[in-house]
C-alpha cells in the first residue's frame, strides 16, 4: 500500500479451474464481440465493495473491522451460472459471468461488509447487489444485432463448485497487467 492512500475493493477470489473455464469462454467470444477491455483471467473477482481511495489510518481500523466480519462469516459454495451484460443492449458497457450456489451467505456477506464501512466514512451501496465476474469492458461495435445469449455459454448452474472460505483486500494498480494486488486476507470461522 502507498504512503498516502491506495485504490481498494473487497472481493471474493476465485480459483485456478474457475479461471481456466472463464478463459476458455472469454477466448471463444472475444473475435464475436468488440469489447475494448478483456479482464486479464488473474484479475477475476466477485467484487463485495467498493472502496476508492483509502486513507492509511483507514487501512488501520478496516483491517480490524473487516476480521471481525470474516470471524463471524461462515463458509459457503459458489458455482458459476449465465452470461449476460450491463448498460444498454446495443452498447453494453460489462460482460460478465454470473454467480450461483448458496446466495443467500454471500449476499449476507456484502451486507454485512457494506454495513461496517460506514463507521469509516464509505457510503452505503445505492444499487442492488448483484454477484459476478467482469469479463470485458466497454463495448465498441456499432450495435449487437443479436442476443448476446446466442454467443455466450448456456449454463443454467455449472457443475463446478467454489468452496469460498475467505475474502480479499485488493489495491487497484490502473497501468499494471494484471492490475489488482491482493494486500489482505480475511479467513471465515471454521
Amino acid at each position: 500500500m502507498s504512503i498516502e492512500s491506495s485504490r481498494l475493493f473487497i472481493a471474493i477470489p476465485i480459483d485456478e479451474l474457475w479461471k481456466q473455464q472463464l478463459t476458455q469462454q472469454m477466448t471463444r467470444l472475444q473475435p464475436k464481440l468488440p469489447f475494448q477491455k478483456w479482464t486479464h483471467p488473474e484479475d477475476y473477482h466477485i467484487t463485495l465493495k467498493f472502496l476508492g481511495d483509502t486513507s492509511v489510518e483507514q487501512y488501520e481500523r478496516l483491517s480490524k473491522l473487516l476480521t471481525h466480519v470474516a470471524e463471524t462469516t461462515q463458509p459457503f459454495q459458489l458455482t458459476l451460472t449465465e452470461w449476460g451484460t450491463f448498460g444498454p443492449h446495443a452498447s453494453p458497457s460489462i460482460l460478465w459471468a454470473g454467480v450461483g450456489g448458496d446466495l443467500l451467505p454471500l449476499m449476507n456477506l456484502q451486507q454485512n461488509i457494506d454495513n461496517s464501512m460506514t463507521e469509516l466514512g464509505f457510503l452505503k451501496e445505492n444499487r442492488d447487489f448483484h454477484p459476478h465476474l467482469t469479463i470485458a469492458r466497454r463495448y465498441k461495435g456499432d450495435s449487437i444485432p443479436f442476443s448476446i445469449t446466442n454467443l455466450v455459454p448456456h449454463v443454467s448452474e455449472s457443475t463446478l463448485y467454489k468452496s469460498v472460505n475467505e475474502f480479499k483486500l485488493y489495491e487497484s494498480h490502473l497501468k499494471k497487467t494484471p492490475m489488482y494486488e491482493p494486500i489482505a486476507s480475511f479467513t471465515f470461522s471454521k
